[in-house]
């Protein structure tokens, strides 16, 4: 047997371990309110319903901070306070919903991420 093909496989084989392997710390759960809770410290991506009335955007130490609350998608009892401390997102002021993408810890969830969800503008729209 010539050792090229061989030789050839067994990159191959590498190359594909390699690539599953990092390509498995990239993925996030997705978690609820109350799951996120209790899995402090621990990377995970939560959907959420922004309340409004809670929202706060303000400079911390030359840094910016936007603080809102949010409820769980599954009939809104569990709350959870998200601290995102980049600039705030172009359409958060439009945003129902957000996915916050981070951990949580002293009783916030610290985002590194924010996915603002805004109402459709085809919604409600008879065809």
């Amino acid at each position: 047997m010539r050792p090229g093909p061989l030789v050839a496989f067994l990159i191959l084989v590498a190359a594909a371990g390699v690539l599953l392997f990092s390509f498995s710390g990239a993925t996030v759960p997705h978690v609820t309110v109350g799951q996120a809770k209790g899995l402090r410290g621990k990377t995970v991506q939560v959907p959420g319903r922004i309340d409004k009335r809670t929202v706060q955007f303000r400079v911390v130490r030359n840094q910016p901070e936007l603080r809102f609350e949010i409820t769980d998608l599954q009939g809104g009892k569990e709350r959870m306070t998200i601290v995102y401390q980049k600039p705030r997102p172009e359409n958060f002021h439009n945003a129902t919903s957000v996915e916050a993408i981070g951990r949580y810890e002293d009783g916030v969830f610290v985002a590194n991420t924010l996915l603002v969800k805004c109402p459709s503008k085809y919604q409600g729209q008879a065809e």
